[in-house]
């Protein structure tokens, strides 16, 4: 254990020393922030719901997206296949402790370092121009500051399934393009999966995406704690038992490419 917290801890000061590239993602965040809530603000002139969301709770999903954005997107995420196909991960699979819990822990402290400035400066300062329905207990701005640590969790696990495929394929790029679009829409970021059509929108509910975006949108809006965030842990046990054993495969066989 005393391995894998020096790992958060190390994540949390590498990524801590990128100060320049902290507020560009903010700047950026900010920005994109505010053409969607013009956007959304848009589509509900007259004060209707949509979907069954009201104007203040479409615009805090805007806000709560884009402050987990650098969370769950994260753009450190090419590092792992890029490591995998030097050899690195392979070198760090004779270090002590288990390398994919060592690689949750490091990203895990770097998500957190995030999270202290990126995922609340934008949120904050939204709350105080905008009507946004949030927390105001302490005990539900405790719950979604849990549900913003799980996503990281189930961020890390889906992009390592995703990005695992370097282990065997020549060109890690195509299977990375070729799913990344779903994990954007299906998470819901794009527009929220309440929007969906009913087919779609049950697919994307019962997917671990949505408990990279949705859920601490809806802990945000005031659904019931202890079903999201137990959804949330939920995941986290499936995609880490499927990551543990695709790390096991890949340490039982390397693929060589290139000659």
């Amino acid at each position: 254990m005393r391995a894998y917290l020096a790992m958060l801890a190390a994540g949390f000061r590498r990524q801590a020393t990128y100060r320049a590239a902290l507020a560009g993602g903010l700047g950026a965040n900010v920005f994109w922030g505010v053409v969607r809530t013009a956007v959304f603000a848009s589509l509900y002139t007259g004060g209707a719901r949509v979907a069954g969301l009201t104007e203040g709770e479409a615009l805090t999903y805007v806000w709560v997206g884009q402050s987990m954005f650098g969370v769950v997107f994260v753009n450190w995420g090419l590092e792992l296949p890029e490591r995998i196909r030097s050899g690195d991960f392979a070198v760090g699979m004779i270090r002590p402790g288990h390398p994919y819990l060592r690689e949750l822990a490091f990203d895990l402290g770097r998500n957190l370092s995030q999270m202290t400035i990126r995922s609340t400066l934008p949120l904050a300062g939204a709350a105080l121009l905008l009507p946004l329905v949030l927390p105001t207990t302490p005990g539900r701005w405790a719950a979604l500051a849990v549900s913003g640590v799980l996503a990281a969790g189930v961020g890390f696990q889906a992009r390592y399934l995703v990005f695992s495929s370097a282990f065997w394929t020549a060109d890690f790029r195509f299977v990375s393009n070729l799913l990344y679009s779903w994990l954007w829409f299906g998470s819901g970021f794009v527009i929220p999966t309440a929007y969906f059509p009913d087919p779609l929108r049950q697919i994307a509910e019962a997917s671990p995406l949505d408990a990279m975006l949705m859920t601490p949108f809806r802990v945000a809006i005031g659904s019931p704690v202890w079903a999201e965030l137990g959804r949330q842990a939920a995941w986290i046990g499936v995609l880490g038992a499927a990551g543990l054993a695709l790390t096991a495969v890949a340490r039982r066989r390397v693929e060589v490419h290139g000659g």
